[in-house]
């Protein structure tokens, strides 16, 4: 193998394990004796059948081969798609190992999902979707239940984790990765306290946020209301994903995130507006998930009727609807829901409309997909696709 080859394959790392087994045509494991060997010896006949071959095509067959190897940082599988759409996705959970590892337990909670679904999870895995369908970038963020499980402390070290483990996917895979910064909600010091770090230190892209916290506490909430202070100071990006809240009711066969998760979206949405934190806190950027929830489905049964003129006038002076409209909105999930889709075409200016995969709980090619079909004009794909998570996140115009 010659020696730039060589540099860019390394022991793994991540918490995946090492592969050391092929399979016979029996079906049997069949022990690998030297997988270093093998790889140099595969390399080496790649190499002289298909010099004309990229380096990171070659390398992406060596992926194939099941050499229990993983890419080095910043090597072929990393480096980029710099043809097609250049799609950024807004929605892309991560799951940092040792946080992944210390928090099972609550991670596993209402999900479906086995262990090995979180344990599993590594940068190759997303890096493989996103090249093949035309992703540049992907906005990590921490998912369901979050990082704060009742012990403040314990909150405030998750969030470290999860943010400097964040940093360092984006550090080793340039213009690949960035990160919605976790901070520990409900703990109001603590989140004061690592935004600062997030954007001082680690200039992440932004705040990831659940619906609510500690047993149904809105984004709206007064306990609150220091942590909007300061994102909206910082004219703060924030990404909002629902959680299981404290009014799910169990469904026979039906996962309660299946139903709670857009419900909880809706909640949290007319708090902000009812609360009149939106209009307290202008300068943050708010995305939702799931394309809001049910939010636009209840819009004439959310337009303030019980409101006082002075209320209205100080909450919602131009009705609801345009209140809706300042929002952003991903399409994960929805994509594939022509319907619900069509709501948010009606409803939503498409210049508030981003890019969602819901990694790994969907894959970035059905949406991907989904979204090629939507009968709107390319320009306005083009938009869905990059250019409006551009206005909100400038450093990935680079």
């Amino acid at each position: 193998m010659t020696q730039e080859a060589r540099k860019h394959i390394v022991p793994r790392e991540d918490n995946v394990g090492i592969l050391n087994s092929s399979r016979e045509d029996t079906g049997r494991e069949k022990p690998m004796k030297d997988p270093t060997t093998f790889l140099e010896k595969r390399a080496l006949q790649l190499h002289l059948q298909e010099e004309c071959l990229s380096r990171r095509k070659i390398l992406g067959l060596l992926s194939l081969v099941g050499a229990g190897m993983v890419l080095a940082p910043g090597a072929a599988i990393g480096q980029g798609v710099t043809k097609g759409p250049q799609i950024i996705d807004t929605h892309h959970h991560i799951f940092p190992p040792k946080f992944t590892t210390r928090n099972l337990k609550q991670i596993l909670g209402d999900s479906p999902f086995p262990t090995s679904f979180y344990a599993n999870w590594s940068p190759r895995n997303s890096l493989e979707q996103m090249d093949q369908s035309g992703v540049a970038t992907a906005i990590g963020s921490i998912t369901d239940p979050g990082v704060w499980f009742g012990d403040n402390e314990e909150g405030r070290k998750n969030a470290r984790d999860c943010n400097e483990y964040g940093a360092k996917l984006i550090q080793d895979f340039p213009g690949r990765f960035g990160m919605w910064g976790a901070i520990p909600l409900p703990d109001a010091d603590g989140s004061l306290r690592e935004i600062e770090y997030v954007y001082d230190v680690l200039k992440l892209d932004g705040i990831g946020l659940l619906t609510s916290y500690d047993n149904g506490k809105l984004l709206g909430h007064s306990n609150f209301a220091p942590v909007m202070e300061e994102l909206n100071r910082r004219k703060a990006v924030v990404f909002v994903h629902p959680t299981v809240s404290c009014c799910a009711m169990p469904i026979g066969h039906v996962n309660r995130t299946s139903i709670d998760f857009p419900t909880d979206t809706t909640r949290t949405i007319a708090d902000l507006v009812y609360s009149g934190t939106l209009m307290r806190f202008p300068n943050i950027r708010w995305i939702f998930s799931h394309g809001g929830g049910t939010i636009l489905m209840l819009i004439s049964r959310l337009a303030g009727a019980r409101m006082t003129p002075e209320e209205r006038a100080a909450r919602i002076p131009n009705g609801l609807e345009p209140e809706l409209a300042k929002l952003y909105y991903d399409i994960a999930s929805v994509a594939v829901n022509p319907a619900a889709m069509a709501a948010v075409f009606k409803a939503i200016p498409k210049d508030h409309i981003l890019y969602g995969s819901d990694v790994p709980f969907w894959t970035v090619e059905k949406i991907a997909t989904a979204m090629n079909k939507f009968e709107i004009s390319a320009s306005d794909l083009r938009k869905i696709q990059r250019e409006n998570a551009l206005q909100l996140l400038p450093r990935w115009k680079t």
